[in-house]
């Protein structure tokens, strides 16, 4: 096997088997071993391009791209671990929130490392990620990375690192706080006398195509906004009570609590 074709993946949760079952649809890779000690999470899953161990072993060391798809609070154990199977010419690949680079690279004394931010639409292929990377990869490798992460959503490389957790708090928090806000339509739909049925389809089918919109028109939130908006109807009133509550303070104030928390993960891991 062309070493240059294969991965291993250590962790295969929700984001771990969104990223493995869509880049083995789209053959990036030749070889995917994944790593995962919970063998429930991964007993349902027929795939013959994806082969599966519950340990790690030197086996990791057969494998260019090592991704870490793990929680944060996980990575002082298993750097431990992984640290004695790893080459110079492997490269790590982070998805953990929060922990930097330098982290990674003072854990495992490892120099070629790159460290992605995707989110849970990538489940369906329609996921945002955002990357960056050490100095040291080639444009080849990082064209692979790149044609990877792409095959289940978009992606944006960022020439900041620091920009990871400020994007992290938008768009890999972000279906978090929109399902909180969706739950919250549904909820107002049934308290004005709507059926739960019916006030969960109008918002869930809402949200679509506003998206949809949005993307399709190329125009913008506030152009789309202005053009549903007729004064003295409707959406201004329920508008005008967003901006009495002070809408946009809020969400600035929640995606700051995200990237304080991100901070904080990574002041964790130091630990």
């Amino acid at each position: 096997m062309n070493f240059e074709e294969t991965s291993v993946f250590i962790g295969f949760g929700n984001m771990g088997s969104a990223i493995v079952n869509s880049i083995s649809k789209k053959n990036i890779f030749k070889d995917i071993l994944v790593i995962e000690s919970d063998q429930s999470k991964t007993e349902n899953n027929s795939s013959k391009k994806i082969r599966f161990s519950n340990s790690i072993s030197e086996e990791l060391s057969d494998h260019k791209y090592v991704w870490l798809c793990i929680k944060p609070q996980s990575f002082g154990y298993l750097a431990k671990e992984i640290k004695p199977y790893l080459r110079s010419n492997q490269i790590i690949i982070s998805i953990m929130a929060g922990i930097t680079m330098n982290q990674i690279n003072d854990r495992t004394n490892h120099e070629k490392i790159i460290r992605i931010m995707p989110n849970t639409p990538a489940q369906i292929s329609k996921g945002i990620s955002v990357w960056n990377s050490t100095n040291n990869l080639s444009e080849m490798e990082k064209n692979k990375i790149e044609n990877a992460l792409n095959s289940f959503g978009k992606s944006i490389y960022l020439d900041d690192e620091s920009m990871i957790n400020l994007s992290t708090a938008l768009s890999g928090s972000g279906p978090g706080f929109l399902y909180r806000i969706l739950e919250s339509f549904i909820f107002a739909g049934e308290k004005i006398g709507l059926s739960k049925e019916v006030s969960k389809k109008l918002a869930i089918e809402t949200f679509i195509g506003s998206a949809e919109l949005i993307n399709l028109t190329e125009n913008s939130p506030k152009n789309l906004r202005e053009a549903v908006t007729s004064p003295g109807g409707t959406t201004e009133a329920g508008l005008n009570l967003l901006e009495k509550k002070e809408i946009d303070k809020l969400i600035y104030e929640m995606m700051k609590e995200a990237v304080q928390r991100g901070n904080d993960l990574a002041e964790e891991s130091d630990k």
